[in-house]
């Protein structure tokens, strides 16, 4: 995946969850919200985007006990 893919995936999902989370994160600074909505956009990525967008080759091998 092309980094200027990466990053614009991780754009939208930070818009995203912040739009959802802003009523409820008012106490933080925000510098605060700042790093949490890049962790959490990251994860996001991580965990969502990436897999999907990501051809097998790409992948890292399983380990095999994850395969079992």
């Amino acid at each position: 995946m092309n980094e200027k893919r990466k990053a614009d995936a991780i754009a939208a999902a930070r818009s995203e969850i912040a739009k959802r989370i802003a009523r409820f994160c008012t106490t933080l600074s925000p510098e605060e919200l700042d790093l949490l909505l890049d962790r959490m956009a990251r994860v996001q990525w991580k965990y969502q985007v990436m897999p999907v967008d990501c051809s097998p080759a790409d992948r890292p091998p399983r380990p095999r006990e994850l395969l079992e």
